[in-house]
Parts: C-alpha cells; structure tokens; sequence
C-alpha cells in the first residue's frame, strides 16, 4: 500500500511542477523553443505532468530565467529575507 501511494504523490508533485514550470514560461514570455538544452516535447512531458524536470533542466532556468526553484518544487516563495541570509533557512529546517 505504501508503494502505491508513494507512485500517487510523485504524480500529484509531477502535475503541480508542470503547472508551475508552464505558469513561469508563459509568464515571462519563453517559449518552448527557447529553452535550448531540451527538446520541445520534452518541455511538453514536463508541463503535462507527465515527467519532472530534469536537475540540469532547473538549473538552467534559474540561472538563465531567474526561476525559483523553491517555489517551482513546493509552490512557496522564499523571502527576499531568506535569500539573503542562508543562515536563517538553515536554522528555520533545522528548527522544523
């Protein structure tokens, strides 16, 4: 039972990042096309939840298209409060 529900929540994690990496392309006007390093219909496996973005994938968007990885994962923003002191994300999953 546990199996199956481990194979039902990556499916609802894989569907949630696809909305979110689809809601970031449109937003910021980046066409599928435009992200290099992948092939479109693999952009659109990604978007479909159908598949989760690949770890080269996230680290492209964020370097080249400012993406927030947090908020692509959990669909949390972290604060400009956080970004800039690492110490306080350290202890606030620490303190958890």
């Amino acid at each position: 039972m546990t199996e199956l529900n481990n194979e039902v929540d990556v499916n609802k994690l894989e569907v949630q990042v696809g909305k979110r990496f689809k809601e970031f392309r449109l937003t910021h006007k980046i066409k599928q096309t435009d992200i290099e390093i992948m092939q479109k219909q693999n952009i659109s496996r990604i978007e479909n939840g159908r598949r989760l973005p690949s770890h080269e994938l996230m680290i492209y968007m964020h370097i080249k298209h400012n993406m927030d990885l947090n908020w692509l994962l959990t669909g949390e923003k972290l604060s400009k409060r956080n970004v800039s002191n690492p110490e306080t994300i350290i202890k606030s999953r620490v303190t958890r």
